[in-house]
C-alpha cells in the first residue's frame, strides 16, 4: 500500500510546483538612443568608435555601461529611484553629461513575475562638448513595448 502512494506522491508535488504563469526574461525598461549625423540637410545613422559611458547614481560608485565599442545606438537602464537619471559619454577623450529627468510608474505584471517600471521622459540636458541636438522619439519607456523601438535620437 505504501509503495503504491510514493509515486501518486510525487506526482501532486510535481504539479503543485508547476506554475501557469511564464515570465518574459526581459522585463527590465531601458532607454535606446540611436547615434545620428546631419550632412548636406539629410539624417543619416552613424557608429561611433571608442564610445565609453558611465551611469552616475547618487552615493553609489559610477557604473561602467559600455567600455571603449563602437556603436550605433545605446541602451541605458534608467533610475527609478530618483526622477532623472544622469550618464557620462566620453568618446576618445572628449565628454558630454546626459541627464534625462523623468517620471516612473511601476505596475505589476502578474503576481509571480513581480512589478515593472514604465518611465516618462520629462525634459533632457546635455553639455555640448561632442552633442549637437538631442531629438526625442519616443517619451515613453516600458518594458511591455518593442525590444527595438528608440527614445532619443542623439545628434553629433
Amino acid at each position: 500500500m505504501k509503495i503504491r502512494s510514493i509515486p501518486l506522491f510525487f506526482l501532486l508535488l510535481l504539479n503543485s510546483c508547476t506554475t501557469l504563469d511564464i515570465c518574459d526574461d526581459y522585463s527590465q525598461s531601458e532607454l535606446v538612443a540611436r547615434f545620428k549625423t546631419i550632412e548636406e540637410g539629410v539624417v543619416n545613422d552613424t557608429i561611433i568608435s571608442g564610445v565609453t559611458m558611465f551611469g552616475i547614481r547618487d552615493g553609489r560608485p559610477d557604473s561602467l555601461i559600455y567600455d571603449s565599442v563602437s556603436l550605433s545606438r545605446v541602451v541605458l537602464p534608467l533610475d527609478s529611484h530618483h526622477d532623472y537619471s544622469r550618464f557620462i559619454l566620453d568618446i576618445n577623450e572628449q565628454t558630454d553629461t546626459l541627464r534625462i529627468n523623468h517620471t516612473t510608474e511601476f505596475y505589476m505584471i502578474s503576481y509571480t513575475c513581480g512589478f515593472a517600471a514604465m518611465f516618462t521622459i520629462e525634459n533632457f540636458h546635455y553639455s555640448k562638448t561632442m552633442i549637437d541636438t538631442i531629438e526625442r522619439i519616443n517619451s515613453v519607456i516600458d518594458a511591455e513595448l518593442e525590444q527595438n523601438e528608440e527614445h532619443l535620437w542623439i545628434y553629433f
